[in-house]
């Protein structure tokens, strides 16, 4: 089947016209209507099954790692689509591991722990917390002696390599690292798994 095979049958279920909505997010996503399914891309796969859950302008949007197999233009224009489906009305259940997605679309998030909702909590409230992923490399003449601050967690020291989770003012982190001579740094949003485990530990 060719790609608009496939969502000209899905939107036979529907009791209206979905051909603009198809051609709309077939535009916006860079989609080749005319290719044949099986001869499409891992990313183009999920670009089909993106346009068939939206087709028919869903009242819920249930999207489970939507964006592997997807590049970054693309996944930016996905969440356009999604944030103005919101804005028209839409519930959206977003599961991610990656913090920036689920920071970028959603209102609340909801910590589940063995098949259960075990606590939600504002994404604004999140983001306060001030979580970040740190890695640093230190010079070869340099010993690692200690990092003295508050709201580190599972800090790992792997000869001139140290990583950590972080929780507090970037300031004193910054303070607190320039103390040492470095050979590369990295601080990052730490995925949810990271996050969660910190939080709960």
């Amino acid at each position: 089947m060719k790609a608009i095979d496939l969502l000209n049958y899905s939107a036979s279920f529907y009791k209206k016209d979905c051909s603009d909505k198809i051609n709309y997010l077939a535009d916006e996503l860079e989609l080749d209507l005319g290719k044949k399914i099986e001869n499409m891309s891992l990313g183009n796969k999920k670009k089909v099954g993106i346009i068939q859950g939206l087709l028919h302008s869903p009242r819920l949007i249930v999207l489970d790692e939507p964006t592997s197999g997807l590049d970054p233009l693309i996944q930016k224009k996905f969440f356009d689509i999604i944030i103005e489906e919101n804005n028209k009305g839409a519930t959206v259940l977003f599961s991610s591991h990656i913090l920036s997605e689920v920071q970028r679309i959603c209102d609340r998030v909801a910590i589940i722990k063995e098949g259960r909702i075990i606590q939600t909590q504002k994404i604004s409230d999140l983001q306060s917390n001030s979580y970040k992923k740190v890695s640093f490399a230190i010079s070869d003449n340099e010993k690692y002696t200690s990092i003295n601050l508050d709201g580190i967690a599972d800090i790992n020291v792997n000869d001139k390599h140290i990583s950590f989770i972080y929780k507090g003012d970037c300031n004193l982190l910054l303070k607190e690292i320039a103390k040492y001579s470095l050979k590369d740094i990295d601080i990052s949003d730490p995925e949810l798994e990271e996050i969660f485990m910190h939080y709960y530990s």
